[in-house]
């Protein structure tokens, strides 16, 4: 399973072209299942009036053993808020996706890499038709 969803650092964000690109690959993601070992959480943390990332790039972030999944958090530049670049977002959601590799094998969990690379090209197809 692979959860995309994002923390927006104003109100002013809703509605705006970065909004509408991550719920767009929300829904070309597909259905997502339950319970799957070497899950991920990927969530944009896109800069506003309010709060802006602390960090750059892609990060790890929590880790549940029990519920074998990762949350990765991906900091969205200033210069992607209104006018995205898809292919750099997805980019760095394949980042996200590799960068997760090592924890699971650290923790002898099997991890899907190859499973939500497809997903990632799939969304791609969709979104670039």
């Amino acid at each position: 399973m692979m959860g995309l969803s994002a923390v927006y650092g104003g109100p002013e964000l809703a509605g705006t072209p970065i909004d509408k690109a991550i719920r767009m690959f929300g829904k070309a993601r597909g259905p997502t299942e339950m319970g799957v070992s070497g899950s991920l959480d990927i969530v944009f943390h896109v800069p506003g009036s309010l709060l802006k990332p602390e960090f750059t790039g892609v990060r790890t972030a929590k880790f549940s053993r029990k519920e074998q999944k990762l949350m990765l958090q991906i900091a969205v530049p200033d210069e992607q808020v209104q006018s995205p670049d898809v292919r750099w977002l997805l980019d760095a959601i394949r980042e996200a996706v590799r960068l997760a590799r090592p924890k699971f094998e650290r923790a002898g969990i099997e991890y899907p890499e190859k499973e939500h690379l497809f997903i990632v090209d799939r969304i791609q197809r969709d979104v670039l038709k």
